[in-house]
């Protein structure tokens, strides 16, 4: 067995908002750069049809200067929508990172021969499609083993009485040893 498929004992998990790092921090960043994006759109917009309307009615001019004393106040606010947006998008984020790492883990347990593991995601995330086909892959493959061992059982058991029946010991013997190897074919799997 590899150092990867040893039991490490299951202590305390604290609960981590970022459990994918580079993963969550692409998706936060294009999430972030969307909506600044679009700040930026509506920004220009808003200058520019204010700039046509100050040339079409110049007596515009001191809406103009009320709303340029304001630019401090809407970048202070762009600053908070900017947070909001940040907060949120980490949040949206774990939900789909967190069931990717537990998919990870799990794909881990299954390949170190552990066919009763089962993904259990919590309600709210994203991915359950995926979990509820890996699952239904687990239950297949172990369906599968379970299906192998009765068989190799059958087998052995046959073997085992012919080789009772047998006059040369030393055909015997390799007999009994084929019947050995042959029961260690899916003994790494846990069913």
């Amino acid at each position: 067995m590899s150092k990867e498929c040893e039991k490490k004992p299951e202590g305390f998990q604290r609960r981590t908002i970022l459990v994918k790092k580079g993963l969550q921090y692409r998706y936060m960043a294009l999430i972030i750069v969307s909506v600044f994006v679009g700040f930026l759109i509506v920004g220009i917009e808003v200058a520019w049809t204010m700039s046509r309307m100050l040339a079409e009615h110049p007596m515009m001019q001191p809406l103009l200067e009320v709303m340029v004393s304001m630019v401090p106040f809407f970048l202070m606010k762009l600053g908070i929508y900017m947070g909001i947006v940040l907060v949120v998008s980490s949040v949206i984020s774990h939900r789909m990172a967190g069931p990717i790492y537990k998919f990870e883990k799990s794909v881990k347990t299954v390949s170190c021969g552990d066919l009763t593991h089962r993904i259990f995601l919590r309600q709210g995330d994203l991915l359950t499609e995926l979990q509820d086909e890996i699952n239904g892959m687990t239950a297949a493959l172990q369906s599968i083993v379970k299906k192998d061992r009765q068989t190799v059982a059958v087998m052995a058991a046959k073997m085992e009485n012919v080789a009772s029946r047998l006059p040369d010991e030393n055909l015997k013997a390799e007999v009994l040893k084929l019947k050995e190897e042959l029961s260690a074919i899916t003994s790494d799997f846990k069913i």
